[in-house]
């Protein structure tokens, strides 16, 4: 779990490191980011015989989109009014939509996308946080909070299947677990 937590901070400075600019450009050169960060990752670990890894990186294939362990409707244990969706895209991409269901004025969503970055064993994403609002002629205004126009995160499991939500920002998934194919 520490070196979990470890992995985490690091990809929290990694990401607030690249927050400066407009949101298109973060967008742009945050997978660029990550595949840096991946190198110097491999190159400090070359010290390793390259033989030991092959097999390594061989003998877990891709998941295809059916047995993908993230895809699917996750629902928090602690704050049933939680929950996320995750579907998977093309490669390694997903897109994500997590729900507080019933807040003050109406729901919360983070909408993101994201990629499965295999030295984190998580999905880190990039979106933006809304707030869906009724209003008094019963439609639904979706409208992006200001001040989280741009959030990021990562989501990740454990040994046991039980997923854990990082969002960088608001820290709304701490202390928080989901468990998957909970009731719609």
């Amino acid at each position: 779990m520490k070196e979990r937590l470890v992995c985490c901070f690091a990809i929290l400075c990694m990401v607030l490191s690249g927050c400066a600019g407009n949101q298109g450009e973060a967008q742009k050169t945050g997978p660029l980011e990550q595949e840096d960060a991946r190198q110097e990752v491999q190159e400090g670990a070359s010290a390793a015989p390259s033989q030991a890894e092959g097999p390594e990186s061989s003998a877990e294939p891709d998941p295809t989109p059916e047995d993908d362990a993230f895809s699917g409707r996750w629902q928090a244990v602690e704050s049933p009014q939680y929950y996320m969706d995750i579907a998977r895209g093309d490669g390694d991409s997903y897109t994500l939509e997590i729900v507080w269901a019933g807040a003050s004025q109406g729901d919360v969503i983070w909408q993101a996308v994201g990629s499965y970055d295999k030295t984190w064993g998580g999905v880190a994403y990039t979106g933006t946080k809304y707030e869906d609002v009724v209003k008094a002629d019963g439609t639904i205004d979706r409208t992006p909070i200001p001040e989280r126009e741009e959030v990021t995160g990562m989501v990740y499991l454990e040994d046991d299947g039980t997923l854990y939500w990082i969002d960088d920002f608001d820290h709304t998934g701490d202390d928080m677990s989901f468990e998957k194919g909970l009731p719609d």
